[in-house]
C-alpha cells in the first residue's frame, strides 16, 4: 500500500520552522551577507544559485579551470515573482535560497572547490547556502513528508524554450519510453522517489514527458518546454542542460524524500518584464498542480491551512481502534470508507491515506510514542482517538 505524508496546518509547519530557528515569511542572511534564505511553510524549495549582483572588491574573481562566470540574468527577479505568486495563490510561502554574489565570485551550483576557488569567506557562504537548503528540506519533510526542490537557471541557447532537467542526458531522453522505464535509468534520476511513489503510479517516462509532466504543464501554460508531450527530447545538435550539482545533491537520486528538478529558462521569458511576471504566475500554478497530482491530492484545496487539530480536547474514546497500546498492527472498525490521518504529539501528520473498508492498519514503521488518529468519512465528518505505539 502506498501512502503519502503531508502536514495539516500552517501552525504546525510554522512551529517546525521556529524549531529550526527560522520563521516563514522572514529573511535571513549568512554571516557574510552573501546568501539569503526566505523560509517557507510549503513543500516547495527554490534555489537561485547564479542570479546574484554583488561584486565586492574584497572577494577576488574565481580563477579555476572550467569556471563559468556568466550571471543567469533575472533569475533572482523571476524567483521573487514566483514566491509572491505562490503566496497569492495559497497564503503560504515556498522556501527560497539565493546566492547574492555574482557568479564571478561564487558559483553556488558547484562543489566547494570550484564554487569558492579557495576563498575562505566564499567557502563559508557556500556552506551556508547548502545548510539553508538542508534546513528547508528538513522542515518540508518533517511537515509534509515529501518535498520538491527547484534549481532556477537561465540559458542562452538558440531555441527559446524552457529546459527541464532530471539528470538525464539528451541522448537518454531520446530513448524509447520502455528504455527510460528501466531500473538502471530510474536510479539515475533526481526524481527517483517520485517515480517509485506517485499518486497516479505513473512511469518514469510519463513523469518526464507525459500529459502530467512538469514540461507538459508548462507547455500548456504557453511556455514551450523540453522534455514534454509536445517536445519529448532535444534532437540533433540542440543544446540542453540536464541538471547540475544542486540537482544531484538535493534530489532523490541517492535516496531521501526530496525530488529535484533543474529549470533552465530561455532569455526571452527572463528579460521581458511582462513575460517574466506571466511566467512566474504560470509556474506557481503549475507547481501547485504538479504537487496536487503527484504528491497529495488535497494540496490544491487546503495548502498549509487545513483545520488545526485540537489535541488538548480530543475524546480518546470517540473512535475505537484496538489493541491500544499496540506494537504495530491496529484493528479498525468495519466498513470505514474515507481518509485516515495519524498525527504526532507536535501536530505533524506522519501518515495519510484513503481507506476503503480496510480491517487492519500497519503502523510498525512509526517510532514508539503517543499518536492521534483521525478518520474522516465521505461526508466530511471526523472522529478521533488517541493511541500508544509501544
Amino acid at each position: 500500500m502506498k501512502f503519502l505524508v503531508f502536514a495539516v496546518s500552517f501552525v504546525f509547519v510554522s512551529l517546525i520552522s521556529r524549531g529550526q530557528g527560522f520563521e516563514p515569511g522572514e529573511s535571513y542572511l549568512d554571516e557574510n551577507s552573501f546568501v539569503e534564505y526566505l523560509p517557507g511553510n510549503l513543500p516547495i524549495i527554490i534555489s537561485v544559485p547564479h542570479g546574484g549582483y554583488l561584486e565586492p572588491d574584497s572577494i577576488p574573481d574565481r580563477d579555476c579551470e572550467g569556471c563559468v562566470y556568466v550571471r543567469d540574468s533575472y533569475t533572482q527577479e523571476l524567483s521573487f515573482g514566483l514566491r509572491e505568486a505562490i503566496y497569492d495563490k495559497t497564503g503560504c510561502y515556498p522556501h527560497v535560497i539565493i546566492n547574492l554574489l555574482h557568479r564571478k565570485k561564487f558559483d553556488a551550483n558547484r562543489a566547494i572547490e570550484t564554487a569558492a576557488d579557495g576563498n575562505p569567506d566564499v567557502e563559508n557562504s557556500w556552506q551556508a547556502y547548502q545548510d539553508f537548503i538542508d534546513s528547508a528540506k528538513t522542515v518540508a519533510v518533517e511537515g509534509y513528508g515529501r518535498a520538491l526542490f527547484i534549481d532556477m537557471h537561465g540559458h542562452g541557447h538558440d531555441i527559446e524554450r524552457i529546459e527541464v532537467g532530471y539528470l538525464f542526458t539528451k541522448a537518454e531522453l531520446q530513448l524509447t519510453d520502455e528504455e527510460l522505464n528501466t531500473a538502471d535509468l530510474i536510479n539515475e534520476t533526481s526524481i527517483k522517489q517520485l517515480v517509485n511513489d506517485n499518486i497516479g503510479e505513473l512511469s518514469c517516462s510519463e513523469l518526464l514527458r507525459g500529459s502530467q509532466s512538469l514540461g507538459t504543464l508548462l507547455h500548456a501554460q504557453g511556455f514551450p518546454s523540453v522534455p514534454s508531450n509536445a517536445i519529448p527530447a532535444p534532437l540533433g545538435d540542440e543544446h540542453y542542460f540536464s541538471g547540475g550539482y544542486n540537482t544531484i545533491q538535493h534530489g532523490s537520486k541517492y535516496g531521501g524524500f526530496v525530488d529535484a528538478i533543474q529549470l533552465e529558462f530561455n532569455s526571452e521569458v527572463r528579460w521581458d518584464v511582462d513575460l517574466r511576471l506571466e511566467l512566474a504566475d504560470s509556474l506557481a500554478t503549475t507547481l501547485i498542480q504538479y504537487i496536487n497530482w503527484h504528491y497529495n491530492d488535497q494540496f490544491a484545496t487546503f495548502f498549509c491551512s487545513l483545520p488545526e487539530l485540537d489535541i488538548e480536547n480530543i475524546d480518546a474514546d470517540e473512535l475505537v481502534i484496538y489493541p491500544n497500546p499496540t506494537t504495530g498492527i491496529l484493528m479498525l472498525p468495519k466498513n470505514l470508507i474515507g481518509t485516515l490521518s495519524i498525527y504526532s504529539m507536535t501536530g505533524g501528520v506522519v501518515f495519510y491515506n484513503q481507506i476503503n473498508g480496510d480491517s487492519k492498519l500497519d503502523i510498525r514503521h512509526l517510532e514508539k510514542g503517543t499518536y492521534f488518529i483521525r478518520f474522516t468519512n465521505l461526508a466530511g465528518e471526523s472522529t478521533i482517538c488517541k493511541i500508544i505505539k509501544q
